[in-house]
C-alpha cells in the first residue's frame, strides 16, 4: 500500500489549506480538492482500484473521520462529533470512498468537481443535523467560521485555577477532559499521584489515559478520590444549559454520574461553577465551596461527606 502515506499527507494538507473554512458560505462549493490531491487521485488509479477490490481503502475512512472530527472541534469546542454524530460522519467518508473508486473505474477524466460539491453538501446536511447551532453562528456571507476554540494549561495554572493541593490529593484522580496532551495528568504522575485522563483527543496514548467522549465514559460509582474539570465538562454544560437545543438533560445526568463516582469524602474541582444544578445538590450528601478565580470565573469544590 505504497500510495497510503501520499494519501495521508495529502489529507493533512488539504485540512491546513481549509482551515477555518465556512461550509455555509454562499461560495463553499470552492473548497476544492487542491491540485495535488487530484494528481495523486489520477496517477495511483491501478492501486487505489485493486486496493478498493481487496477492501483496503475502508480503513481510510476512519483517518477521513478522526481528522475532520479535530479539525471541527479545532474551530469550534462545543461541536458533538462522537457517537450517532461520529458514525453519520464516518458513514460520508465511506461514502466519498466509494464515490472516488467508481469515478477511477468508470472514466478516464474525473469529474472532481461534482464528488467535491456533493461531499460538501453532504457535510453541510451533517453539520445541520448533529450541530445545528454552527450554522447560525456562520453566515453565508462570512468566508470564514467564527471559532469557539478551547487550550490547555499549564500544570501550576490548573492546580491554582481549581485549588488542589497536592499534598492532600485523594487517589486516584480523574481529569475530565484533560486534554489531547494531558499536561496535568503527566504532572501529577511525575509526582506520585495516581492519575488518570479522559478526552476525546489524546495525542499521545497511555494505559491512565481514555481516548473517548465525557458522556459516553462510565463513571464507577464511589470509585474517585478526586475527580477534576477545567473549562471542559462544566464548561460545555453551560453552554448546553445555555442553548435552546442544548442536551442540559444528559449533561445534568451525566453530572449526578460524575458525584456519584467519589468516594466518601472525595471531590470534584471545576470551573467554571454551575449555579443552576449545585443549589439542588443535597446538603446531607455534598459540601459545596466556591473559588472567584477572575471577575467572570468561578471555581466550585464539592465534597462528598464521609
Amino acid at each position: 500500500m505504497a500510495v497510503f502515506p501520499d494519501l495521508i499527507h495529502s489529507i493533512d494538507v488539504q485540512h491546513a489549506h481549509h482551515r477555518q473554512r465556512n461550509l455555509f458560505y454562499e461560495k463553499a462549493d470552492r473548497l476544492f480538492w487542491m491540485p495535488a490531491t487530484r494528481a495523486l487521485l489520477t496517477r495511483s488509479r491501478t492501486e487505489l482500484l485493486q486496493l478498493s477490490a481487496a477492501g483496503k481503502l475502508l480503513p481510510l475512512a476512519d483517518y477521513l473521520t478522526l481528522t475532520a472530527q479535530r479539525a471541527f472541534c479545532r474551530v469550534n469546542q462545543y461541536m458533538q462529533v462522537a457517537g450517532t454524530a461520529g458514525s453519520a460522519l464516518k458513514a460520508l467518508y465511506v461514502q466519498l470512498i466509494d464515490e472516488i473508486a467508481a469515478a477511477l473505474e468508470s472514466s478516464a477524466d474525473i469529474d472532481f468537481d461534482t464528488l467535491e460539491q456533493q461531499h460538501i453538501q453532504r457535510l453541510r446536511n451533517w453539520l445541520l443535523q448533529t450541530n445545528p447551532f454552527v450554522a447560525t453562528l456562520n453566515s453565508s456571507l462570512q468566508p470564514f467560521v467564527q471559532e469557539v476554540v478551547c487550550a490547555e494549561y499549564a500544570p501550576a495554572t490548573q492546580l491554582q485555577v481549581l485549588q488542589l493541593d497536592l499534598s492532600a490529593i485523594r487517589e486516584p484522580l480523574l481529569d475530565i477532559g484533560c486534554g489531547p496532551h494531558a499536561y496535568l495528568v503527566r504532572y501529577l504522575r511525575e509526582q506520585g499521584v495516581d492519575a488518570y485522563g479522559v478526552d476525546r483527543f489524546i495525542e499521545k496514548p497511555a494505559p491512565w489515559l481514555y481516548t473517548g467522549d465525557w458522556m459516553t465514559y462510565t463513571y464507577t460509582p464511589g470509585y474517585w478520590g478526586t475527580m477534576l474539570s477545567n473549562l471542559s465538562f462544566s464548561n460545555h454544560f453551560q453552554h448546553h444549559h445555555q442553548r435552546s437545543d442544548g442536551e442540559y438533560l444528559a449533561y445534568a445526568g451525566k453530572y449526578m454520574e460524575i458525584l456519584a463516582a467519589l468516594q466518601p469524602g472525595g471531590s470534584y474541582h471545576y470551573a467554571p461553577h454551575l449555579p443552576m444544578i449545585e443549589t439542588y445538590l443535597p446538603p446531607e450528601v455534598y459540601h459545596i465551596r466556591h473559588h472567584r478565580v477572575q471577575d467572570q470565573l468561578m471555581c466550585a469544590i464539592i465534597q462528598k461527606h464521609s
